[in-house]
């Protein structure tokens, strides 16, 4: 079953960067159908649980809508990594309309979050709270909403002379 998660991020220009996931950060209380029986849990991402999929081509979408590609790492306009805080994300925005309306929805603070899609390989529960030690990430997707609020990203600009600019938009702890 492909599962979704959802997490805040920042903005700016050309280029979108930041966390997808962070490890060990909490989610907010979930209810998934097939998952504990229905019941809500807690869910936290083990650090590395994403390191089998960064050899695997991965999306970037909008609201996890397969007809809404913004970039993958087949082109290399989205790079992963994991390090020690998280699962980071950088995408080089394509000139297109698409690409276009996402950076003045994001300015907006329409768009403000990050999500993932995934397939779960291995868990382990402990009563109510679920740790995922190891998925196959599909897709990463820029959201109205999320999952998990530490999660970070930013908009940067190419343009010469331009200042970066980085902007929280939400951090709950």
């Amino acid at each position: 079953m492909l599962e979704l998660r959802t997490a805040t991020f920042e903005r700016s220009g050309n280029k979108l960067a930041g966390y997808a996931s962070v490890y060990n950060a909490p989610s907010l209380p979930l209810t998934v159908r097939g998952v504990n029986n229905g019941k809500p849990f807690v869910e936290r991402v083990a650090p590395g649980a994403f390191d089998r999929s960064l050899a695997a081509n991965v999306s970037l979408l909008i609201g996890h809508d397969r007809r809404e590609l913004l970039a993958n790492t087949k082109s290399g306009l989205l790079q992963l990594r994991s390090d020690s805080k998280g699962l980071a994300f950088e995408v080089d925005l394509p000139d297109t309309q698409k690409a276009k309306d996402v950076r003045a929805l994001v300015e907006a603070g329409v768009l403000s979050e990050m999500s993932f899609g995934f397939f779960v390989r291995s868990d382990a529960w402990m009563g109510s709270e679920r740790t995922l030690t190891e998925v196959d990430l599909r897709e990463v997707s820029i959201v109205e909403n999320g999952a998990y609020p530490q999660t970070s990203a930013e908009a940067r600009t190419n343009s010469p002379g331009l200042a970066r600019l980085r902007l929280r938009l939400r951090t709950l702890t």
